[in-house]
């Protein structure tokens, strides 16, 4: 049996209650078997000891929503033909290489809200079964009636310019038989669908209450997916199977939809279309404890986008940063979502020089710009370490094992130089991080680079 003590951190233990100066940490196999102060403590006769005087400790992060095939290609458009071409056959690797980004900055769990199921779910087992390293993925697979990645519903404009039958074999493959037809089949057929597709061994189920055709029709129009009758059924088979709920939502109207059907987690929530979410809908939320997933962008990065007239100023200002701040205000139920993938060099390159850095929507730091900007839009540092961390594992219901340090959960934690009560951005001083009680090689991390080959934002020569 592996005994490992980390002795002498300062520990957030996750839960939100104040820090523990001087801890204890004692792990055997892969789990917590003690935590608390030193004083209080037995560290093990055979027990490895790290010495941790002068550092502090947090869970391992949590990330409620990323896209490990990067998504703002697949989604957005920009880079996503070039990107599925190139990496079709070894999206499986391309996965785990994302995962291992992740990890290697101090994020051991990640929830994958849109993906092709089939690599996602072998990437996911290979790293359970400890055949790949990684953050542990838990996978939605698709976004229940979307299309594939050349629909109407991401980059329909590509399939001008491309073969059919590459645009078609891709949108099957994501789609996985509930895409967008299911917009149009009577409630018992969706049912039988939905069905078919829990069987598949997905871990959530993520539906589009509303579409997502901005890509193609522009931002000024949304519309409701499903009816009442047929998200019942969606919701009813997803209950049954013990699957936690997801919503994609991009106006007030299907926001409203979801919170009243009781939805875990409110995908962007924020996101209405630059409608102002009203006190009765926020009242709602937290009645019912829908936990809300934020994908915010902090205040320096929010100018550099507005000043290069990025469209993506729209995604995280004006009136989407004030719902943020109306729910923070509330203490409303909310969890760190970034909606980052492993995008692709090329995409980065074409980026003005100060987008690149400190980008929400690239892995690894991700976590650092999240926690920065919602501790700017009024959360204190530890609830920000609290929504990275327990909330996550609260709203997908993963609290026995994940979410905070405490005796019989999984030993994931991050080891920092620097207090990050003190200043949030501390969180980037890692000095080491520990899945499963394993120290993690951070320096050789990714294993295999794909597309991070050429360096993130670098143009290959």
């Amino acid at each position: 049996m592996m005994k490992l003590a980390i002795v002498g951190a300062t520990l957030i233990d996750g839960n939100g209650g104040a820090p523990v100066a001087r801890a204890t940490l004692v792990i055997e196999d892969s789990r917590f078997a003690a935590v608390g102060p030193s004083d209080k403590v037995q560290v093990p006769r055979d027990a490895r000891v790290v010495d941790a005087n002068g550092k502090w400790i947090t869970p391992g992060f949590m990330n409620g929503n990323v896209h490990l095939l990067d998504g703002w290609s697949l989604m957005m458009g920009a880079g996503g033909i070039e990107y599925l071409a190139r990496y079709e056959g070894r999206f499986v690797d391309v996965i785990e290489e994302a995962a291992q980004i992740a990890l290697r900055d101090g994020t051991t769990t990640v929830f994958d809200t849109f993906n092709a199921i089939e690599p996602v779910l072998a990437a996911r087992d290979r790293i359970n079964a400890g055949k790949a390293e990684g953050a542990r993925i838990f996978a939605a697979g698709n976004i229940v009636g979307m299309g594939g990645p050349f629909s109407a519903d991401f980059h329909y404009a590509a399939r001008k310019t491309i073969s059919p039958t590459f645009a078609n074999r891709l949108d099957a493959m994501f789609e996985a038989g509930v895409g967008h037809q299911l917009t149009v089949l009577p409630h018992q057929e969706v049912r039988a669908r939905i069905r078919d597709y829990l069987k598949r061994g997905v871990d959530l189920l993520k539906i589009a209450v509303s579409d997502h055709g901005m890509m193609t029709f522009g931002p000024n129009r949304g519309y409701q997916s499903f009816s009442p009758r047929v998200l019942d059924v969606m919701f009813d088979e997803a209950r049954a199977a013990g699957v936690p709920i997801l919503t994609h939502t991009l106006n007030i109207e299907s926001l409203n939809t979801a919170v009243e059907m009781s939805a875990d987690v409110l995908i962007h929530a924020t996101l209405t279309g630059q409608q102002r979410i009203d006190h009765d809908l926020v009242d709602a939320i937290v009645r019912k404890e829908c936990w809300c997933e934020i994908q915010t962008v902090h205040a320096a990065y929010q100018q550099q986008l507005e000043g290069n007239h990025n469209p993506m100023a729209f995604y995280g200002g004006y009136t989407h940063a004030l719902n943020e701040r109306l729910l923070i205000e509330a203490n409303a139920p909310i969890l760190m979502g970034t909606d980052a993938g492993c995008p692709s060099h090329d995409v980065l390159a074409d980026l003005p020089a100060n987008e690149r850095e400190d980008r929400p929507w690239t892995l690894g730091g991700d976590h650092f710009h999240w926690t920065q900007s919602i501790v700017e839009k009024g959360m204190t540092p530890l609830a920000a370490i609290t929504a990275a961390t327990i909330n996550v594992a609260r709203a997908y219901g993963k609290t026995k094992d994940l979410g905070s340090i405490e005796r019989g959960k999984l030993a994931d934690l991050v080891v920092l130089n620097a207090d990050p009560i003190a200043d949030i951005r501390n969180l980037r001083s890692i000095n080491a991080v520990y899945k499963d009680g394993i120290e993690v090689e951070r320096g050789r991390l990714p294993r295999v680079p794909l597309v991070t080959a050429c360096g993130y934002g670098k143009t290959p020569q």
